[in-house]
């Protein structure tokens, strides 16, 4: 580098100096608008190789630019929120790096940028096409420097022909300059340094720096005329990009990697799927049992508004533009790999790291779990999908959506869009957030429904709407060096290295005589088997498992033990220790936070549900205890003025907050707050990771309650003395979620509790054999089996009548279950109903449906079994005498078309209607069963969903199928025979 201080050479300084200010060389009006805009090229100094030249404006054009610059700056939207908008119409970006490129990117730059395309609004637009560029050879450049006037843009869809981009920041065009927001490139579109088109050279996520535009042929509207609310990514591009830079893309070189089922990726470093373009010779056959190596680049993230603002109008910026649709940031690509030995090695070796002789044991423990983790959450909350697609024929029926999409884009997507899925609905108002529900392929269609958010009331009202893959949520998650970091000897290590093939946990010795309460207005004393788990939780033993069989109580020993951890820190030290109580569903902890709630005033408790996934949640899934209505309850007293609080600003936020969400009205606030709002009508962005701090560091909640999903967004949260961490249903926890505990909880006693006789971790059909191993697993089965912890064996059974619990036993578990009710507590409804229950010494009932099944592409549905259970439920509670309610009512259906089928037919919200996975860990008075195949296969006849779905009901069962069948199944031909021998097969 030269001594120049901003690093241009003197020759180049002079050159530019001259074409300013000399008028024999400056064309007129009319020769700029017939030829091709005069550029200035810098010398070609090193330094300055990758820098595109500085279009340099004269005469005419000059004086549009510099008046509609003028013009832009007064009415842009934005203007008001950058004080330190004058700038020196001479300054250029003279970055080093894509980094300060990209922070450096300034509102008057795009003030700048928006200006000029009026004076390119009267160039006509290039015709000649592009060639292109012979083989093997790039035809694209890329640049970390970027002079001149431009506006950052990134790729959001490949049209084959095309590219469409998206500007990366809001400034550029706001709400009045819609034509700016998206941009094509085309066979005419220039590069820096290339005489070569760039079709088929750019990839989804690549960010390009635009510096000239043309307004395309067919485009016969005056400037400004185009809001941003009436543009998508469908709507037909304005303006054609003329000249752009393309920037450096942040690359990555021999990364491991695992394939997924679907073709894309999941990579060591991030917990996001990535795309993987062809760059392999290899056998493909088989290819998710190996490891790979590869290079590729991560697509950056720009900030979504430009640089030049504090905190405060950051927050007012994005509260202004928050009705602008939001685009998913692509994910990464992987361009070459090649086969890894070394690294297929090590996930072979896999558990058996400590037990077999291998130079570095550790490292084949981390990176196996830092892969099974990251496969895991990319598989489980990720978005495989960075392309937006219109909706085709949206429909809303209360808080669902369905829709269409296109299946014929490559890759479909229909290996990309699956259920659980976050979505985000674009709408000129503001985006809708949701989450699929089902996913079912019609030809060249995606059918799709999904549940809405309840931030805002949504309809579909433009003539538009695009629907796209939510980002990833954030979560910090396994880092690299876990392993070495926890301390030897800690209990994290001690687990860690007994899943990995080292030295189990010895049992320890069984103490009798010790009892122990269910605290509550009404305490329940503990039987022998759940005293024994609570005290080896009470004594700090490292991890302890209960095997628990359904009904035997283990929600309520688990609410028991960190009941009694509480206390036993109360009593030894005054620093703040939490008991953690980890489920695996929302529906789930519904039921423990029913229990804790009973000892609620006793110590303070609450279910951590972020606040997006709480307004996505079904009423019956709320409670009292969730951390947003606990969140409403502690702030009201602060912001109305009952209590005192010195922060000012962190009061405002705590307004902000209750107002969003309508908790509290602004009339009813503190007049500091009133004040506020009428100075500031528009809502601003909310801070709520610093709302989240306060409330746990001020409220400090003794147990917290949450689910493996929501673990890393609680953990940031939580206190450094997490004494003990219970997993509640611990047969569905994924090995992933216990590893990522344990590290950053080394000295916590854990327990886990949970049924290896019913569901297994949910295990996502694009997880391949490895990543499935390691980052689902099945823990449990694996610890019991192997005895690699300590563990002891819940056999009392409070839920099911003993009529159910008897031939449970018998079929499931040896026949060690004991029955704690007797047949007249569980029978009220069948002795009540003697029109409608033909026995009420036999709580089963098989009622024989010969209608056959109708295939809906990968599921089933029955229309005649569906009316079937509409008029069983009619019957029920036609009756004078029915003593139950619709809540007291569970449908459990095998298949997820007839679980959609019910959900049209019976209208009645508090019955539950389910898959098997979602009703195991809850219960009701009567189940009802819906087998709806006559063909009794698969998982139909999966011995773990018989006995979950047998197991849901305190009193009566009714199942629906073809009896025919039913006889001749293992498992059902139990329940038929006992149904026939009392007279209730109908």
């Amino acid at each position: 580098m030269n001594g120049n201080q901003n690093g241009r050479s003197a020759a180049s300084q002079n050159n530019n100096h001259q074409h300013r200010g000399d008028p024999r060389t400056t064309p007129t009006f009319s020769q700029r608008h017939l030829n091709c805009p005069t550029f200035v090229p810098r010398q070609r100094t090193e330094e300055h190789n990758n820098r595109e030249p500085i279009e340099i404006l004269v005469g005419e054009e000059k004086e549009l630019f510099e008046k509609m610059l003028a013009v832009e700056t007064k009415t842009h939207p934005f203007t008001p929120y950058y004080p330190d908008i004058r700038k020196s119409s001479e300054e250029y970006n003279l970055a080093l790096n894509i980094k300060a490129l990209l922070d450096n990117y300034t509102h008057h730059k795009a003030l700048r940028f928006i200006a000029k395309t009026h004076v390119w609004n009267l160039r006509p637009p290039p015709f000649a096409q592009l060639p292109f560029a012979p083989y093997g050879m790039d035809a694209v450049r890329q640049f970390i420097k970027m002079d001149g006037d431009h506006a950052i843009y990134r790729v959001i869809a490949d049209k084959g022909d095309k590219y469409i981009l998206l500007a990366c920041h809001l400034n550029v065009h706001a709400f009045h300059r819609g034509d700016l927001r998206f941009l094509e490139v085309n066979s005419r579109t220039r590069t820096n340094a290339s005489e070569y088109s760039c079709i088929g050279y750019l990839a989804l996520g690549d960010l390009v720096a635009v510096s000239e535009l043309a307004k395309q042929p067919w485009i016969l509207r005056e400037m400004g005329c185009w809001k941003t609310s009436d543009m998508n990514q469908e709507s037909p591009c304005v303006w054609m990009v003329v000249r752009m830079t393309v920037l450096m893309r942040q690359r990555f070189d021999n990364v491991p990697f695992v394939f997924l089922n679907n073709g894309a990726a999941v990579a060591l470093k991030w917990r996001e799927p990535l795309t993987v373009k062809t760059g392999y010779n290899g056998n493909l056959e088989n290819r998710g049992t190996f490891v790979f190596v590869g290079s590729g680049f991560i697509a950056m993230q720009v900030p979504e508004l430009a640089s030049g603002h504090s905190k405060m109008q950051e927050t007012q910026l994005l509260g202004l533009s928050k009705e602008i649709t939001r685009y998913p940031w692509s994910t990464g690509t992987i361009f070459h790999y090649e086969f890894s030995p070394h690294f297929t090695n090590q996930i072979h070796i896999g558990h058996c790291a400590y037990s077999i002789a291998n130079p570095d044991p550790n490292g084949v423990v981390e990176f196996c779990a830092l892969m099974g983790a990251s496969a895991s959450y990319a598989v489980l909350t990720g978005n495989f999908d960075c392309r937006s697609f219109k909706m085709i024929n949206p429909q809303k029926l209360e808080e669902v959506v369905t829709f269409k999409i296109e299946n014929i884009s490559d890759p479909k997507p229909e290996s990309l869009w699956k259920q659980n899925t976050r979505i985000s609905i674009g709408c000129s108002r503001r985006d809708a957030h949701a989450v699929i529900e089902n996913v079912i392929p019609l030809g060249d269609m995606l059918y799709i429904s999904a549940r809405l958010s309840r931030e805002f009331a949504f309809e579909f009202t433009d003539e538009v709407h695009m629907v796209s893959q939510r980002e990833m949520p954030d979560g910090k998650g396994l880092v690299e060096g876990f392993v070495d970091k926890m301390e030897h000897g800690s209990n994290g290590a001690r687990i860690l290295t007994a899943l990995y093939g080292g030295p189990c946990l010895p049992q320890e010795q069984h103490l009798f005589g010790v009892h122990y309460e269910f605290p509550g207005a009404n305490p329940i004393r503990l039987n022998v088997d759940q005293n024994e788990y609570v005290n080896s939780i009470i004594r700090k033993v490292p991890i302890t498992i209960a095997n628990s069989p359904f009904g035997c109580g283990k929600s309520m020993t688990i609410a028991t033990a960190a009941y009694y951890s509480v206390l036993r820190y109360r009593t030894v030290e005054r620093d703040l220790h939490q008991q953690l109580l980890v489920t695996q569903s929302n529906f789930a902890s519904v039921n423990l936070v029913d229990i804790t709630n009973r000892f609620s005033d006793l110590c303070t408790v609450v279910r951590y549900v972020s606040l997006s996934s709480w307004m996505e949640l079904p009423d019956e899934s709320r409670t009292e205890l969730d951390f947003p209505v606990q969140m409403q309850k502690y702030f009201i007293p602060y912001v109305t003025g009952e209590k005192e609080i010195n922060d000012t600003m962190l009061m405002i936020e705590m307004a902000k907050y209750l107002k969003e969400y309508q908790f509290l009205k602004v009339e009813e606030m503190d007049p500091v707050c009133q004040h506020f709002f009428s100075n500031c009508p528009v809502v601003e962005r909310l801070d709520l990771e610093r709302l989240s701090e306060f409330f746990f560091e001020s409220f400090n909640p003794e147990i917290v309650i949450t689910t493996a999903d929501s673990l890393q967004s609680v953990i940031p949260f939580l206190s450094k003395g997490i004494d003990t961490v219970q997993f509640d249903e611990a047969s569905q926890m994924p090995e992933s979620a216990l590893i990522e505990v344990i590290s950053n909880f080394p000295y916590a006693d854990f327990g886990l509790v949970g049924d290896i006789q019913q569901l297994p971790p949910y295990c996502d059909t694009l997880l391949t054999t490895n990543l499935k191993r390691f980052g689902i697993g099945n823990t449990l089965e694996r610890a019991i089996k192997n005895r690699l912890f300590p563990q002891f064996v819940l056999r009392n059974v409070y839920r099911c009548h003993p009529f159910i619990t008897a031939m449970l036993g018998d079929l499931f578990y040896g026949g060690r279950l004991v029955t704690n009710v007797k047949p007249n507590e569980r029978d009220e409804f069948m002795r009540s109903r003697p029109d409608f229950w033909p026995n009420h010494e036999c709580p089963i009932m098989v009622r024989h449906n010969g209608t056959p099944s109708t295939r809906y592409h990968t599921s089933m549905f029955n229309h005649v079994e569906a009316l079937m259970v509409s008029s069983i439920i009619d019957q029920i509670f036609s009756h004078p005498n029915c003593t139950i309610q619709p809540k007291d009512i569970g449908i459990i259906s095998f298949y997820k078309a007839q679980t959609t089928r019910l959900l049209e037919t019976i209208k009645n919200k508090d019955i539950k209607i389910g898959t098997v996975d979602s009703f195991q860990g809850m219960e009701r008075q009567v189940m009802i069963l819906c087998c709806t195949n006559e063909m009794i296969s698969g998982f139909l006849a999966n011995p773990n969903r018989i006995n979950v779905s047998m197991s849901r009901a305190k009193q009566a069962t009714i199942i629906i199928g073809n009896v025919n069948s039913l006889r001749n199944a293992q498992y059902w031909r139990r329940f038929v025979m006992e149904a026939d021998r009392y007279g209730c097969l109908l």
